[in-house]
């Protein structure tokens, strides 16, 4: 996997980022989108809106109710053997 590092500036830009930050190339193309309360990066073309994805944020931080990825693979296992 690749990896880049950010430089001290850069990370304190993102860190106090309020909302989405774009992401661009030095010659200023346009890559994406990097949301700093979750390090989700949004591909080139965004689906959400600003709006939907500060409601996916704010559910995330909810208290759930959660399950982990083997319940949830036990589960759609369990509906697969249902449904033979």
């Amino acid at each position: 996997m690749t990896h880049i590092t950010l430089t001290p500036e850069q990370a304190a830009i993102l860190a106090s980022a309020e909302g989405l930050v774009a992401l661009r190339r030095p010659d200023g193309s346009f890559i994406g989108w990097i949301s700093p309360g979750t390090k989700f990066i949004i591909p080139n073309e965004c689906p959400f809106t600003p709006e939907e994805i500060a409601a996916a944020e704010k559910e995330a931080e909810s208290e759930g109710p959660w399950h982990t990825t083997r319940e949830v693979l036990d589960h759609i296992q369990a509906l697969q053997d249902d449904q033979q």
